[in-house]
């Protein structure tokens, strides 16, 4: 290899950081990770509670209108 291109590798490496800019973008891309992770997070709470209530209510519902059950 040559002498020269290892003088240029080595220069190029030392010009080439991520500086702050590099660790501003990293920040803001965790940040919004974190925000999008919570509002999943309450949007699917949110969807779980209202399936879980309307089944149970739509059980109750027919468990009531069952006449089977009855002894008359």
């Amino acid at each position: 290899m040559n002498l020269s291109a290892l003088q240029l590798a080595d220069s190029v490496n030392d010009l080439v950081t991520p500086g702050l800019l590099g660790f501003t973008v990293i920040a803001l891309i965790g940040g919004v990770l974190f925000l999008l992770m919570r509002s999943m997070r309450r949007h699917l709470d949110i969807a779980r509670s209202r399936d879980f209530t309307e089944d149970s209510a739509k059980e109750k519902e027919a468990e009531q209108t069952k006449p089977e059950d009855r002894e008359d």
